[in-house]
């Protein structure tokens, strides 16, 4: 892919096309873009300046000669060049990462490293095919100690060129570290392409274990197999790939489940012969005949053997293993099913689990049978033992649903606060997807059953079932019973105070009962407990009383907070130190945010400003730069409220300079421009990057139709905005919908949107709004 921006290891020449770039773009009379203009008042003139050309040639020294020809002389005034036409938006953004580059080597050369990779990023925003700006960000942000803001552009780098295989290995082992396996394969992958020339060696055997590893782990069993047959091949003739012992030994640090994986992904990739070969290996090195008989019963029954696989099957129950947990049990039921002989399923469970007793994943998969066969006190007997074995998730559920179905709430509220003291949660525990505090009987029964069984022996109910009871009601938002029953459970267990008041005071803001989680944090205050000088409690009573309508009072809460955690970098050792330091720009961040959401913009901006001039250059940790990048966002906000908006484009292009991928940035970014009518193409580019990330986000679609609106590609704009309207009827979006059937030649489609626009806008009490929009309705001829 070539490069429209002339290399870095061009340097001698570099600053003269740039020169030419600039004073052509002067001489065509265009005022450029902001940026442009910014750049040519940090540069300035004098020698280093790329943005004009002198006005006349520099006086000589020497004495004129006699033979000199008399100067020129020009009657009229030199005109300006006028273009033969307009330059479009392509070559314009061409223009301005040309000069925006300039500028960046300028102060990269004057040593301004944090100025040049500024103005690189940007460069890059407006030329994102250009490896060569991308490629010079890299060294600069690593040199500034902004190593997650390199990684973010040397991801670039990979995606516009072929860069070095060992940059590809290290960035790929970053992806998988942090979870995002399929990108990291195809760094992998084009780590692997760049080195099919050369002859295999032990690092590409490396690598190949490791694709095969992620590639079975996202279910591309083909390419897993691939990956594995070239391991194999490597281990079989070491000398060919100059593996060491050392290496070897790293390849198979567990032998015996490696090869069980390869002979999977054989076996998933529709191989039986290989994965037979895998498992035999697997065998040799740690021999288990039950292991063995496992997965060769699921070769069997792959190729169409149900019953030489049930046989197979056998050796592993007769060794009585579980090391496969629930998978034989699976497998056998599979078999069964094959066979057209599922009824023989629990009389086989039953007699495997008379002979191995105390295997829990044979017991729970006899429980699991039981209950799906009606079977309950069966079920029941099974599964109450297994949760004082091994308990489970799945075993609580069921067991839940048995006392439900036969309304035996005291046996309910018992096993809830079981579950409750396991999981830490409800949610979990609901069958069907369906939560618990739906059933209004079951809420009901188990409130009625706590209450009793506390009148009957206070001391016969404990902490887990008093917690769960009260999660139960609150789920249910019947508040006074779960203010009583949390306060049961405090009194159960009083150093648990504070994470008690803390979860209730946070389930309540969930639920919008902002006013009662006021009492339940300032109750957390009062009582001391957490230390005296612990903000957690004044951050979340701030953001109660704001929700509350109380914004002084919130705002002297988060002062104190803020306060508290600004002590707590005097911490006793550096950890606590560390962790404070982090936390504080949290904590004054929410000083900041009770003022915008009180509508006081400009106290909100002032504040949320010396956050980020506090903040901007510290790159310690992700927790102050995801503060930092929140501010900016609000702040820009703020200004397309006061009606700045340039000031509001510059503050979201410096999330991009930093986060380029940001998908709420990219988003507000481009839907200024296509508000304002500019920057149309980079701005149809960004969004749609950002619907890329978050398909289902309302806000995103609809600013992808609006900008597809303003560029007079209404087909396609519209239905992006029902799609939106759909998803999310705010009257912005409807009104946007109604300008879009209005240009699609439906006036009645448009007049119908632009009412419920208007409607919506009078809801909000957005009156001018609302005025706009119903200028729009004509009635029809």
């Amino acid at each position: 892919m070539p490069n429209r921006v002339v290399p870095a290891v061009w340097l001698p020449g570099i600053f003269f096309a740039l020169s030419t770039w600039g004073a052509w773009g002067a001489a065509a009379g265009s005022s450029g873009s902001a940026d442009d203009r910014m750049g040519q008042r940090d540069r300035g003139g004098g020698a280093d300046s790329v943005a004009t050309a002198p006005a006349s040639p520099p006086a000589s020294s020497a004495s004129p000669s006699q033979n000199a020809p008399s100067p020129t002389v020009i009657d009229e005034k030199p005109q300006w060049l006028v273009p033969a036409r307009e330059r479009s938006e392509v070559e314009q953004d061409h223009v301005e990462a040309l000069s925006l580059f300039s500028a960046a080597r300028i102060r990269e050369n004057r040593q301004d490293y944090a100025g040049a990779l500024q103005w690189y990023e940007r460069a890059f925003r407006r030329d994102p095919l250009s490896a060569t700006t991308a490629r010079a960000i890299v060294p600069l942000a690593v040199r500034l100690d902004r190593h997650a803001e390199a990684v973010r552009y040397a991801l670039k780098v990979v995606e516009l060129e072929q860069p070095d295989p060992q940059l590809l290995k290290r960035l790929g082992v970053y992806l998988a570290e942090t979870g995002d396996w399929r990108k990291a394969l195809a760094l992998y992958e084009k780590a692997a392409a760049a080195r099919n020339a050369a002859k295999p060696a032990a690092e590409d055997v490396v690598l190949w274990m490791e694709m095969g590893r992620l590639y079975q782990l996202t279910d591309q069993y083909a390419k897993a197999a691939a990956s594995f047959s070239r391991v194999l091949d490597a281990l079989d003739h070491p000398d060919r790939y100059g593996l060491s012992d050392a290496v070897k030994k790293a390849l198979l640090a567990e032998p015996g489940p490696t090869y069980a994986l390869i002979g999977d992904s054989f076996l998933l990739a529709g191989e039986p012969q290989k994965a037979v070969a895998a498992f035999e290996k697997s065998n040799q090195v740690a021999p288990s005949k039950g292991l063995l008989g496992f997965r060769m019963a699921k070769v069997d029954l792959k190729a169409g053997r149900p019953d030489q696989a049930l046989q197979r099957l056998q050796a592993y129950f007769d060794a009585r293993l579980s090391s496969e947990e629930f998978l034989p049990y699976a497998l056998l039921a599979d078999i069964l099913k094959a066979l057209k002989k599922e009824n023989e399923l629990l009389p086989r469970l039953e007699k495997l689990h008379v002979g191995d007793p105390n295997n829990v994943w044979l017991a729970y998969a006899l429980a699991e049978r039981c209950f799906e066969a009606q079977k309950l006190d069966q079920a029941e007997k099974l599964y109450r033992a297994l949760a004082a074995k091994k308990p489970a998730v799945i075993g609580y559920r069921n067991l839940i649903e048995i006392y439900r179905r036969g309304k035996r709430y005291d046996d309910l509220v018992k096993v809830l606060g079981e579950a409750v003291a396991k999981v830490a949660a409800l949610e979990p525990l609901a069958m069907n997807k369906r939560s618990l505090a739906d059933d209004a009987e079951l809420v009901r029964g188990a409130i009625e059953a706590a209450r009793k069984q506390l009148a009957k022996d206070p001391k016969a109910l404990g902490y887990e079932p008093r917690l769960a009871v009260a999660l139960l009601a609150a789920d249910a938002k019947q508040w006074d019973a779960a203010a009583e029953f949390f306060d049961l459970a405090i009194r159960a267990k009083p150093d648990q105070s504070a994470k008690l008041l803390l979860t209730w005071g946070l389930d309540l803001l969930s639920k919008e009962e902002a006013g009662r989680a006021v009492k339940v944090f300032q109750r957390g205050i009062d009582q001391r407990a957490l230390p005296a000088d612990d903000p957690t409690f004044y951050f979340y009573l701030a953001g109660a009383l704001e929700m509350s309508g109380q914004t002084d009072r919130a705002l002297a809460a988060a002062r104190k907070g803020a306060e508290l955690a600004q002590k707590q970098q005097g911490g006793n050792t550096a950890a606590k130190r560390r962790e404070a330091k982090e936390e504080l720009p949290r904590y004054l961040s929410r000083v900041a945010w009770i003022l915008y959401h009180a509508k006081r913009y400009d106290e909100a901006r002032k504040a949320y400003e010396q956050i980020v001039e506090k903040y901007k250059r510290d790159y310690g940790s992700g927790e102050i730069r995801a503060v930092v990048r929140e501010c900016r966002v609000v702040l820009s906000n703020i200004c397309v409220l006061r009606g700045d908006v340039r000031r509001a484009e510059d503050w979201l292009e410096q999330v991009l300079d930093e986060f380029p991928d940001d998908p709420s940035a990219l988003n507000d970014l481009g839907y200024l421009w296509a508000d304002e009518g500019k920057h149309l193409q980079r701005a149809l580019r960004m969004i749609r990057q950002a619907v890329e990330k978050e398909p289902n986000n309302a806000a995103y679609r609809d600013s992808l139709g609006w900008v597809l609106f303003r560029l007079g590609k209404i087909r396609e704009a519209l239905p992006e905005l029902e799609k939106a309207v759909s998803m999310e009827p705010d009257p912005t979006v409807v009104e946007h919908l109604g300008d879009a059937y209005q240009a699609d030649g439906q006036p009645e489609k448009a007049r119908q949107s632009w009412r419920k626009a208007a409607e919506a806008y009078r809801k909000a009490h957005e009156d001018e709004k609302a005025k706009s929009v119903e200028k729009k309705i004509k009635p029809p001829p």
